[in-house]
C-alpha cells in the first residue's frame, strides 16, 4: 500500500551553476587541487569541473519522471524569507549572501562559489524544507523529500563552506521549533561528510538531537569527532559516528540500530529530519553503499517516525556527485517513502565500518540514556 509523498523541487534551483577555478585567488586553486588529489587520486585536474552542478538535480528529476512512483506529488517550494533564514543564520550573513544575487565568484577556498542564479536557488532550497515541514504538519502527507541545491550542512551561522550557502537543514529544524512549536526535533545526517555547520548551530540546544555518521577526520571537513557531543544545555545531544572509508550498507544499518533508534527512543522526537547525502554510494569512489542500503535505512526511518511522531519524516538532499548514484539512490528512497517494500539488500563480506559503529555506540551510551525528556 502506498502513501502520499511530497517532492519539493523548482527548476530555478538549476540556476546555481558555479564552474572553473577562481583566477583572483590562485592560492585557493592550489589548495583545492591538493584536496582533490588526496581524496580522489584518480581525478583528472586538467578536466575538473565543479562537482556541485545542475546535473545533480536533473539526474534525480528525470529518473522520477521516467519511472514514476505511485502517489508522488510534485510541489513548488516557497522561498525562505530573511526572517526564516535568520532563525539559523546571523542577519548580517543573510544580507551578505542576498547581496550577491546576479554575481559570480568564490566565497571560500573549498570551491564554495556563486553564479548569477545561486542566491535565488539557495533561497528556494532553504524554503523547500520549510514548505515540506508545513505540509507535513498540516496533514497533507506524512513524508516529504526535498530535491534542492546548493546543499547546506556545512554552512554555519555566519560562514559559507563546502558548497553550502544557507544551512537548509538548520533553517528547517529551527522553523519546526519556532514556527510550528515542535518541542523536540531529531536530525540524522547520513552524508559522507560531517555536517559541521548543523552541529555548530545546534551544539548548545537541548531540543535538537543531531546524529551524524560520516567519514572520520581528517576527511573533509575534519570535524565530527566522538568527543564533540554538545555544550552547556546541549551536552549529549550531538552524537557523531565517525566511519572509515570503504564503509558500506551494513555499517549504516548498524548506525541506525545501535545509535539512531536507541537515541530516538530516549529522546522521543516530534518530527524527524534527514540530511540525505548520497555520496556514500560506491560510485562516488570513497565508501561502498548502494541504493539498496539507502532503501533499507529509509525503511527503518519510516518505521521510527511512525513509532514516535505520527510518521512525520522529511528528507533534504545534501551531497552526492555521481549522476547515476544520485538517480538510483533517490528513486529507491522515494519508493520506500511511498510505502513500497525493500526487496534486496547488498552487503559486503566484511564491512570496515561496523566495528567503528560499535565503538561509537559504546561511547554514546551514557548520553543516549540521558536523553529522556
Amino acid at each position: 500500500m502506498t502513501t502520499p509523498v511530497l517532492i519539493y523541487y523548482d527548476a530555478r534551483m538549476l540556476g546555481h551553476n558555479p564552474h572553473g577555478w577562481d583566477p583572483d585567488h590562485p592560492e585557493w586553486t592550489d589548495a583545492v587541487k591538493t584536496m582533490i588529489a588526496l581524496q580522489y587520486p584518480a581525478a583528472n585536474l586538467a578536466t575538473y569541473s565543479h562537482p556541485e552542478r545542475p546535473e545533480r538535480l536533473t539526474a534525480i528529476v528525470d529518473r522520477l519522471f521516467l519511472e514514476p512512483i505511485d502517489d508522488v506529488r510534485w510541489m513548488l517550494p516557497v522561498p525562505a524569507s530573511a526572517a526564516q533564514l535568520e532563525q539559523a543564520h546571523d542577519a548580517a550573513y543573510v544580507a551578505s549572501i542576498q547581496s550577491l544575487e546576479g554575481q559570480s565568484g568564490w566565497l571560500a577556498e573549498d570551491t564554495t562559489a556563486v553564479s548569477p542564479g545561486s542566491v535565488v536557488a539557495a533561497g528556494l532550497t532553504a524554503g523547500a524544507g520549510i514548505s515540506a515541514i508545513d505540509a507535513v504538519a498540516a496533514g497533507d502527507a506524512r513524508r516529504a523529500f526535498c530535491v534542492g541545491r546548493p546543499p547546506g550542512h556545512h554552512a554555519s551561522a555566519d560562514r559559507a563552506m563546502g558548497f553550502c550557502l544557507y544551512n537548509n537543514m538548520a533553517v528547517a529544524a529551527a522553523h519546526a521549533r519556532s514556527g510550528l512549536g515542535y518541542e523536540r526535533v531529531m536530525i540524522w545526517d547520513w552524508d559522507m561528510h560531517h555536517g559541521n555547520g548543523t552541529q555548530a548551530i545546534f551544539y548548545a540546544d537541548p531540543n535538537v538531537l543531531v546524529v551524524d555518521s560520516h567519514c572520520a577526520a581528517p576527511f573533509y571537513p575534519g570535524t565530527g569527532l566522538l568527543a564533540e557531543t554538545g555544550t552547556g544545555a546541549g551536552e549529549g545531544t550531538n552524537l557523531n559516528v565517525p566511519l572509515p572509508t570503504g564503509s558500506g550498507n551494513a555499517a549504516l544499518i548498524e548506525v541506525f540500530e545501535q545509535v539512531v533508534a536507541p537515541a530516538a527512543r530516549a529522546f522521543r522526537p516530534d518530527i524527524i529530519l534527514v540530511s540525505s547525502g548520497f555520496d556514500c554510494h560506491y560510485l562516488d569512489m570513497t565508501c561502498a553503499m548502494d541504493e539498496t542500503g539507502y532503501a533499507a535505512i529509509t525503511q527503518r526511518m519510516c518505521a521510527l517516525a511512525d513509532e514516535f511522531c505520527d510518521g512525520r519524516l522529511v528528507l533534504l538532499l545534501e551531497g552526492g556527485y555521481n549522476a547515476q548514484a544520485l538517480a538510483d539512490s533517490a528513486c529507491a528512497v522515494v519508493s520506500v517513502l511511498a510505502g513500497n517494500p525493500v526487496n534486496a539488500l547488498n552487503v559486503l563480506a566484511s564491512d570496515p565500518g561496523c566495528a567503528a559503529v560499535c565503538e561509537a555506540a559504546a561511547f554514546h551510551a551514557e548520553s543516549i540514556a540521558a536523553l529522556s525528556p
